[in-house]
């Protein structure tokens, strides 16, 4: 039986599902750094190296699903009647990039630890609802679940 739905191109979607597979392990890095003894001589360092290589993550991310071959490009092109969402989902990047940055800043700066660990979680929280918006329009409009890594 035939779909009535398109399919993704294969690059594009692999790309795709290798920087949401990063992403992920980088969520999961800054999830254990904030976990991590306040005590610890080394808690702000290894928050620091977490929050980076999320920052680091999320711009590939970026680069890879908004770039020319990326994977936005491709929905718009085979799903224009998710036009709006995906222009949603692009909108949420620039928003998240500027979250992380605030927390490294926070980081950086004199933040007490809960204070970094509340806005590191809140990061992550929105990331989470990201991931989650583009595994749906995905899921929309291909009918392919891109994976929950």
């Amino acid at each position: 039986m035939e779909s009535d739905y398109p399919e993704p191109d294969a690059d594009s979607f692999a790309a795709a599902r290798e920087r949401r597979l990063d992403l992920k392990q980088a969520v999961s890095g800054v999830e254990v750094a904030m976990a991590m003894a306040a005590e610890d001589p080394n808690w702000r360092t290894t928050a620091r190296s977490a929050l980076h290589r999320l920052q680091e993550a999320f711009a590939h991310h970026v680069a890879e699903v908004e770039g020319q071959d990326g994977l936005l490009l491709d929905l718009t092109r085979d799903a224009p009647r998710l036009s709006i969402r995906i222009d949603q989902v692009s909108a949420e990047h620039p928003v998240i990039t500027k979250q992380i940055a605030t927390v490294l800043e926070m980081a950086d700066g004199d933040a007490s630890i809960d204070e970094l660990r509340d806005a590191a979680l809140n990061a992550l929280l929105v990331i989470a609802r990201h991931r989650q918006h583009g595994a749906d329009l995905v899921y929309e409009a291909y009918h392919v679940d891109i994976g929950g890594g």
